[in-house]
């Protein structure tokens, strides 16, 4: 089997994705800086604009997992106007850089990622 990683696990596409892997059959684990509104699978609290967070949230999070096959990044501030620019283009950059480099480190070769159409602007 195999296990992914899905960062933002807890907002609107992420919870979609947890549940298509799981109805697959996958062992999924949900990152997310904000708790899921329904336990679907098991759940870390993580920064993942802190590197340091970053790279233990993909190799190893105490009982709950030892290293993942794969990381769907999903993990976003997903529309303009909710926070400053300047705080949506550092945490969504900062936090993308951060998972592709702690994946690259862990030899995590398969990482998909995906943005919300909204990054146009759109409402």
């Amino acid at each position: 089997m195999k296990r992914v990683l899905v960062t933002g696990g807890s907002g609107k596409v992420g919870r979609a994705c947890v549940r298509d892997l799981l109805e697959h059959g996958y062992e999924v684990i949900n990152v997310d800086a904000m708790r899921p509104s329904e336990a679907l699978c098991p759940f870390v609290e993580a920064d993942l604009t802190d590197f340091g967070e970053a790279l233990e949230a993909l190799s190893e999070v105490d009982s709950r997992h030892k290293g993942v096959d794969a990381v769907v990044h999903l993990a976003a501030i997903p529309a303009p106007g909710r926070h400053t620019n300047a705080v949506t283009f550092r945490n969504n950059i900062l936090s993308t850089y951060n998972v592709f480099e702690a994946a690259r480190k862990f030899a995590i070769r398969n990482l998909i990622w995906a943005s919300s159409e909204t990054v146009l602007g759109l409402p």
